[in-house]
């Protein structure tokens, strides 16, 4: 007997069981065979050449839904009834005899209705396989394999890469590609569109100060609200954390100007309702026109953008079309916030917060503390990272920024040994522009030694992104410090599309699994399965794994089962200002 037929050299993958238990050249017994199929994770039949059943597994009966199944002596042709997706039977499987040409190896897929059972038809794939001796047909193999999760799976992970899982709204990616084939449609000089950008104001302050659950409760209110005031043939989409992009497709300038002023009528009438608390909530949109003459999508939304950051700086919710040039634009922003962060770097309005790191295998007590950078603003205030870090980072400031941070940092924690607290360690973030200077390495081993802080008490945590794009660098700068005894987190991990190829490169001792898969696992399998995997495989390389944004105690316990060694989120505790050492003192 042998697991082949001769007329295909393709070998039946589902029997690779038994070509490993029998050897091909001898005769199996039926009642070997049946040991051996019967261990398969797979619905099996053996039939002889005219279709008599002879053997049928326990799992046929189970995914047809018949108690008895399949018994010796039953046609499999009455036995066996497929159908295809629209619920039409398909031809018999086997031929009514064995004089009529026998089928060679095929593979269909099909569905089983299960009689009296209100779940939906049962979806498979069956091989089939003809089995020879001596040239002489002896048997039929069929295996039945379900697919229904599988092919659930891949409908969903089908969906997951066009759209967003919060909001359930077509993503960025998608936009853009629906973008794009309408500009290629646009040959006619009557045809007109309309671009609208949004974003939440102050968005970032929601986040910081009601933490993330409220943050994600917000925007999908926000998009029920909005969507209320859009037609159907408009598309609607998240574009970014805060951001969204509308498409009014055969849109006049005039009709948009219409849909813009009743979708922030219907904001400014917005309360959303948080913890007994009324909170007000504004949006600033931008708008551009689409035509013949616009450039690509990826330019059309860039400029859109301009329009609402413009839009964003004249107050709560206003509107900008599109009209001063990106230059103009990017003069007032200078104006504002470079200017704002300069003051800030020279009248010492930078503040540092902590938020605690916590183990979650043995004792629950803090690991480290991650350092987090705050601005005081001129009336007293604090202001957030989000509305002034992206703009540091854009204007070449963030590396100033870092060195501050660490002067700083290294400064109280050499106050914090000099009165005896030795034991607490801190986790530093380094941007990617810092992490391409090739001096900043021995700028951060100098203050080191001139603080005479202990360095295993230091943590340098850098984002996959920032790691891949200054890779030489980053690598230099990881040897350097960790050379001197600190140690390294990579952040944001499984957000880019590279990470797992970069990963081996890099000797990092802790990897921050990206919160966007942490904070709706306990909902999502889809989640659930990529933060398990990526511990397995930290675990696997001797890495310890960081879990972000857990914001609850049933999320926490979930993780710690999973095996994740630390934790960090709302959920444990929110970041708060670093205490005076003279608090530790008093102690």
């Amino acid at each position: 007997m042998t697991l082949f037929d001769p007329g295909s050299a393709r070998y039946l993958g589902p029997l690779a069981q038994l070509e490993e238990r029998f050897n091909p050249s001898e005769q199996v017994s039926l009642q070997a065979a049946e040991a051996a199929l019967g261990e398969i994770a797979d619905g099996v039949i053996v039939t002889d050449p005219s279709g008599t059943v002879l053997y049928a597994n326990p799992l046929v009966s189970e995914m047809s839904g018949d108690l008895v199944g399949l018994l010796p002596g039953q046609s499999l042709n009455d036995g066996l009834i497929l159908w295809d997706e629209k619920g039409v039977p398909l031809p018999p499987l086997l031929p009514d005899s064995p004089a009529d040409e026998v089928p060679s190896t095929q593979e269909i897929s099909a569905c089983i209705h299960r009689p009296g059972d209100s779940r939906p038809p049962l979806e498979v794939t069956v091989q089939v396989m003809a089995l020879w001796d001596a040239g002489e047909l002896k048997h039929y193999v069929l295996v039945l394999r379900d697919t229904s999760a599988a092919r659930r799976i891949s409908t969903r992970l089908s969906w997951q890469t066009s759209h967003d899982t919060l909001t359930r709204l077509p993503n960025r990616q998608y936009f853009e590609s629906e973008l794009q084939k309408l500009l290629s449609q646009c040959v006619d000089k009557r045809q007109h569109h309309v671009l609208l950008y949004l974003d939440v104001y102050q968005f970032k302050v929601i986040n910081d100060t009601l933490g993330f659950v409220a943050g994600d409760q917000l925007l999908v209110q926000l998009v029920t609200l909005l969507q209320r005031g859009l037609s159907s043939s408009d598309l609607f989409a998240r574009v970014g954390s805060d951001e969204f992009a509308i498409l009014l497709r055969d849109c006049t300038l005039e009709e948009g100007g219409r849909v813009v002023a009743r979708l922030r009528e219907s904001v400014q009438e917005f309360r959303f309702h948080w913890l007994g608390n009324d909170n007000r909530v504004a949006i600033s949109i931008g708008v551009v026109g689409v035509d013949r003459f616009t450039p690509n999508a990826s330019q059309l939304l860039a400029t859109a953008n301009d329009a609402c950051c413009s839009a964003r700086e004249q107050g709560r919710n206003r509107v900008k079309l599109f009209g001063d040039s990106r230059k103009s634009l990017e003069k007032r922003r200078e104006t504002t916030w470079v200017a704002e962060i300069h003051a800030a770097l020279r009248e010492d309005r930078l503040i540092l917060y902590r938020q605690p790191v916590v183990a979650l295998q043995g004792e629950r007590k803090v690991h480290h503390f991650e350092i987090l950078v705050r601005m005081r603003g001129r009336d007293g205030g604090v202001i957030s990272p989000g509305l002034f870090l992206p703009a540091a980072e854009r204007y070449g400031l963030i590396e100033e920024v870092d060195r501050w941070v660490i002067r700083k940092v290294f400064h109280y924690m050499a106050q914090e040994q000099h009165i005896g607290i030795a034991g607490t360690s801190y986790a530093i973030n380094i941007s990617g522009i810092s992490l391409g200077d090739e001096t900043f390495a021995d700028f951060a081993l100098q203050e080191l030694a001139d603080a005479g802080v202990t360095p295993s008490r230091v943590q340098f945590e850098i984002t996959e992104t920032s790691a891949i794009n200054n890779l030489e660098r980053a690598l230099i700068f990881i040897h350097k410090l960790r050379a001197a005894g600190c140690s390294f987190a990579l952040d944001d991990f499984g957000r880019g599309v590279s990470s797992l190829a970069y990963l081996r490169q890099l000797p990092v001792d802790y990897l921050k699994i990206d919160g966007s898969f942490v904070r709706n696992m306990l909902e999502d399998e889809i989640d659930s399965a990529m933060v398990s995997t990526i511990d397995h495989l930290a675990k696997r390389m001797g890495i310890s794994t960081i879990a972000e944004y857990v914001e609850s105690p049933e999320l926490m316990e979930r993780l710690c089962q999973m095996g994740v060694d630390y934790a960090q989120g709302f959920g444990i505790a929110a970041a708060t200002g670093l205490p005076e050492i003279g608090d530790f003192q008093g102690l």
